[in-house]
């Protein structure tokens, strides 16, 4: 645990820096989310994640294609600085692609089940799921017919069968666009240990790929201005812990109708 000023410039420089790059990509527009995983750079583009009817490789790591390549500690690992520009404005959002699979239709209109929805993986979710949190993602776009998406699993205080939903609108989302859920039980439901169904109230007309991706945020920065450099230092950051194997990955908060081209530096400080 790094608990001086001089701990931590000492596990800076024992720690690791990525330049972080990645290709503008097209958004539904300002207001939305929409994940960086497949895009073009550094880190280099991830492939769709395994169809929900898999039944194994559902939980990335550092390893995986399209997550920052970082070396796992000797001790502890902490995100210490985190610098970044668009050329368009938004908020860049790093986090830990804990869970995700793809292939649900948004044209079948009956409960699709995860083949071994399994749990989230040691090491990584230190809250239980509390503070993990379910997302739509699409990987081929669906058509416009509105509809109900709910999401069935189990929460962060351990309850089975409790839903989330999101409504899915009378225009096809864009490719790669991320869509947060929303709780539908009550108050304690808390967070997202374990994904176990997926069902669409309507079908959307068109057969849309569609994926679900469970997250735990570590970090946002704000690029209130294109192209102007925003920096963050260990204090500014929070400086969350980055656990052994996590699967670091970025997305953006839109500004407009393309995330523009986003570039900057992680840093890691490890003791």
């Amino acid at each position: 645990m790094i608990t001086t000023e001089d701990e931590l410039i000492a596990a800076l420089v024992a720690g690791e820096r990525f330049s972080l790059y990645k290709a503008s990509q097209t958004s539904e527009g300002a207001g939305t989310w929409s994940s960086l995983w497949k895009a073009a750079g550094f880190p280099a583009a991830g492939a769709s994640p395994p169809a929900y009817t898999a039944g194994s490789g559902y939980s990335p790591t550092r390893s995986t294609a399209g997550a920052v390549p970082f070396s796992n500690p000797t001790n502890n690992a902490y995100l210490a600085k985190l610098s970044a520009q668009g050329t368009v404005i938004g908020t860049l959002i790093v986090y830990d692609r804990l869970w995700a699979c793809s292939g649900f239709s948004s044209t079948v209109t009956t409960a699709q089940n995860v083949t071994t929805p399994g749990n989230l993986p040691s090491g990584r979710d230190p809250n239980s799921g509390a503070d993990v949190e379910p997302w739509l993602e699409v990987y081929t776009a669906p058509g416009a017919t509105t509809a109900t998406w709910t999401l069935t699993g189990v929460d962060g205080a351990g309850n089975s069968g409790v839903t989330w939903t999101y409504t899915h609108p009378a225009n096809a989302e864009s490719v790669g666009q991320m869509m947060p859920f929303t709780l539908g039980g009550t108050a304690v439901n808390r967070g997202c240990r374990q994904v176990t169904s997926l069902t669409c109230s309507a079908s959307s007309g068109t057969a849309g790929d569609i994926g679900v991706t469970l997250l735990r945020r570590l970090c946002e920065i704000p690029l209130t201005t294109a192209n102007v450099g925003m920096v963050l230092d260990a204090f500014a950051s929070g400086m969350p812990e980055i656990f052994d194997d996590a699967c670091l990955a970025l997305m953006v908060l839109c500004g407009a109708n393309s995330t523009g081209v986003v570039q900057g530096l992680l840093a890691l400080a490890k003791d």
